[in-house]
């Protein structure tokens, strides 16, 4: 089973005979559920919560009961659902009061046109009204309707109404409508659902920031056919990402070929290059340019890129034909674009510099290594790893040397935990370089 992504729960610490136990806590999610014929994905998207980490309880309008059963997504989340005033299960009960002062988080997916209008207003004539009308928790709302009703004026008033009260909404798919339509409307894919929810618990340490980060290999051509490349995934990366935009920056990603490219939320922007010289014109571009101009700097850059360190000197633009003879490939290095950056950056805090060293030695060799990068590329923060346990795996294990001389390793966790423990150094390490904009 997939371990849940961080984020999904929450850790605390109790100490029993003189040890720290670490105990996670899964995250409450109240599942609203509206009349929309979308209504029918909310069992699936009930049971990818559940595996997700999350404990579910639902409570649907009497509309969206036509489109799915309440005893569906009893049997789903193992907890009965709400969708009346009247079928209290405990003597002095307040059903509604109840699940408003439970939930981590209020999710309603799919919300109708209708639903929307009065949530608006105030309304509290439904169970789930009241609910989001009670509740103290963030609200993430998903819309689900025709493509007319969706570009309506009176619906765009009712949602930048609720935006401003601090209520996150999940833009909807375009595509084929049920009424037959083709256009926005169609319930948010489930994974980009879940990247609003953890965005709405987690802790927006990172808000008003801006962060770049590279990920991925690079292919260095031969000839139109062949490359050299490396085998990273970009798993690493693409999990810093997230992380990253889950604690509320805005975040930029430059990769390199990804292979099966993995769900990526769609407000990260993605920036796909190819060799080493394309994803130094990508990064420096972003990186650099914005010296001098506060306005266009990034806070926070983020090297993971396995970069290809040298790269054919003249490449063929014809496939080179097979032969008996040995042949012998010129290479030149590449521009190491870590190094350019901290050149540029010289003594100023913005951008918090983070780099990472891959090495095939034990331990010590790796943080020797670790350590001279940190210095030698001018970076804020160095995270090392071996090439053995990083390659080809969802887990890693890391450490994380500060320019301060902190030093510190994470154990093997899978790498969206990793992701949070090198950003929680980040935050750290982070207000005595850049003042918050």
């Amino acid at each position: 089973m997939t371990p849940p992504l961080a984020g999904s729960v929450k850790t605390t610490h109790f100490w029993y005979n003189g040890q720290m136990k670490l105990v996670r806590k899964k995250t409450k999610v109240v599942l609203g559920i509206s009349g929309s014929i979308a209504a029918y994905k909310s069992a699936e998207l009930a049971r990818y919560l559940i595996t997700h980490g999350c404990e579910v309880r639902v409570v649907m309008t009497d509309s969206a009961a036509k489109f799915v059963t309440p005893f569906t997504l009893e049997v789903i989340t193992g907890k009965p659902v709400t969708n009346t005033f009247w079928n209290e299960t405990e003597s002095g009960a307040i059903g509604h009061i109840e699940l408003a002062d439970w939930a981590d988080v209020l999710l309603i997916a799919p919300a109708s046109a209708d639903l929307i209008a009065k949530l608006s207003y105030g309304f509290a004539e439904s169970p789930l009204l009241a609910v989001a009308l009670a509740t103290k928790a963030p609200v993430v709302v998903a819309p689900a309707m025709n493509v007319n009703m969706y570009d309506h004026p009176a619906t765009i008033d009712n949602i930048m109404r609720l935006q401003q009260r601090g209520v996150h909404f999940v833009e909807p798919d375009s595509g084929p409508l049920a009424c037959g339509w083709l256009g926005r409307g169609r319930l948010a894919d489930q994974r980009e659902i879940f990247s609003h929810l953890r965005r709405a618990v987690a802790p927006q340490d990172l808000a008003g920031k801006r962060v770049l980060i590279s990920t991925g290999p690079t292919r260095e051509a031969i000839d139109p056919v062949r490359y050299i490349s490396n085998r990273s995934s970009g798993k690493m990366g693409i999990q810093l990402a997230k992380e990253a935009y889950r604690r509320g920056a805005e975040v930029t990603l430059v990769h390199g070929p990804l292979g099966r490219t993995p769900y990526i939320p769609r407000d990260i922007t993605c920036v796909a290059v190819t060799s080493a010289a394309e994803m130094y014109e990508a990064m420096t571009q972003r990186a650099i340019s914005g010296f001098g101009a506060a306005a266009e700097q990034f806070d926070i850059v983020i090297t993971t890129a396995a970069v290809a360190d040298y790269t054919p000197a003249e490449p063929s633009s014809k496939k080179i034909k097979k032969s008996n003879e040995p042949r012998a490939l010129e290479l030149k290095a590449t521009i190491d674009i870590l190094k350019s950056i901290g050149i540029q950056k010289g003594k100023t805090a913005r951008p918090f510099l983070v780099g990472f060293a891959v090495e095939t030695g034990d331990e010590e060799e790796l943080l020797n290594e670790v350590r001279h990068k940190l210095s030698a590329k001018n970076a804020d923060l160095m995270v090392g790893n071996l090439a053995h346990e990083a390659f080809d795996h969802d887990t890693n294990r890391v450490w994380i040397v500060s320019k301060d001389g902190k030093e510190e390793q994470i154990g093997t966790a899978h790498k969206a935990q990793i992701s949070r423990s090198i950003v929680d150094s980040i935050v750290r390490d982070l207000p005595r370089n850049i003042v918050t904009k």
